[in-house]
């Protein structure tokens, strides 16, 4: 009887002083880490949330970009202690390069504490080619592959390996780098099919007005949203295409494996108050057509696991590109 109430007295300190942790903090700083060099969209919402976070949080929070693959900003939060003080900020990449073997570690190796905004991306054909649709693709080209411009491995290169599959092509992907250069080598020949964000796609499309160019070099050719978007009236989505599925890149806020849930749930609650800052995040994106979201808990572990679904066979699918 001795020996068992000692044990319990021991997890019950162990308990209590992981509730006082959760109570206190945070006491220091805190590190948002981000797997990128400055100046990308996901170094970019760690900047658009910092000022919320500290307002809500009342400590401040420093920025730490680490360069090279993703994989390593990634691992020096899977190895961080798991006291609340350091958080990775990252997007699908991170399950598309653990999907396609690049790293052998991901989401599960830490606590997902949440999600926001999404940008469904937007497939983008030359004016010329005559395409309106993936299906026009598909009839056009057959068993000719297509010169898809991605960036190998990341969200675009998913999102176009979908759109072959529901307009029945192949493509051949090629690391064609950021949407302006991608673009640039769309209208020039270089390439026959690039993403791009909505905002994006429809100024390639319409005129400032929503009127549709009289002469346009690009045509959007499939929105991999589940319905039309606003911005896009004219553009099949992926329910048009037969699809009852949507791709999309979300923004994820991760924290070490054994972070206290009090410290999670304080982190996530932070985060949604700095999402919605005048200016912040939410505004931000909305400058690219991105959908509003925002998720937590059961509902982020959700969308995690239907996001793996969907990517590992894409992911396959690309390896073999």
């Amino acid at each position: 009887m001795i020996r068992n109430r000692f044990f319990t007295g021991l997890a019950l300190a162990g308990v209590l002083g992981t509730s006082a942790l959760a109570d206190s903090w945070p006491e220091k700083p805190i590190t948002l880490v981000v797997p990128f060099q400055a100046g990308g969209i996901t170094d970019v919402v760690a900047r658009k949330l910092e000022p919320g976070l500290s307002d809500r949080l009342g400590q401040s929070v420093v920025i730490v970009n680490v360069g090279g693959h993703s994989s390593v900003g990634t691992r020096r939060v899977v190895d961080a202690a798991p006291d609340g003080y350091e958080f990775l900020v990252h997007e699908a990449g991170l399950l598309t390069a653990e999907a396609s073997g690049v790293q052998d570690f991901g989401y599960r190796d830490m606590e997902p504490v949440a999600a926001v905004t999404e940008i469904c991306l937007v497939a983008v054909a030359r004016a010329d080619s005559g395409w309106t649709s993936v299906a026009d693709i598909g009839a056009d080209r057959g068993d000719k592959p297509v010169v898809a411009g991605v960036t190998i491995g990341g969200a675009s290169h998913m999102g176009l390996v979908k759109a072959a599959e529901l307009g029945g092509f192949t493509i051949r992907p090629v690391q064609a780098g950021g949407s302006a250069a991608a673009y640039a080598s769309l209208i020039g020949g270089q390439i026959d099919l690039m993403s791009t964000a909505p905002a994006a796609a429809a100024s390639y499309f319409y005129d400032e007005d929503g009127n549709k160019l009289a002469d346009p070099e690009a045509v959007p050719v499939l929105y991999l949203g589940q319905e039309r978007h606003p911005r896009l009236p004219d553009i099949p989505s992926m329910a048009d295409a037969g699809s009852d599925e949507k791709l999309c890149i979300p923004h994820f806020i991760f924290a070490p494996k054994g972070t206290p849930e009090d410290i999670v749930s304080k982190m996530a609650e932070a985060v949604q108050h700095a999402y919605k800052q005048p200016e912040g995040l939410y505004d931000f994106f909305a400058g690219f057509g991105a959908v509003e979201l925002f998720l937590e808990g059961e509902d982020l572990d959700a969308y995690l696991e239907t996001s793996w679904q969907q990517l590992e066979p894409l992911a396959a699918t690309a390896a073999g590109n």
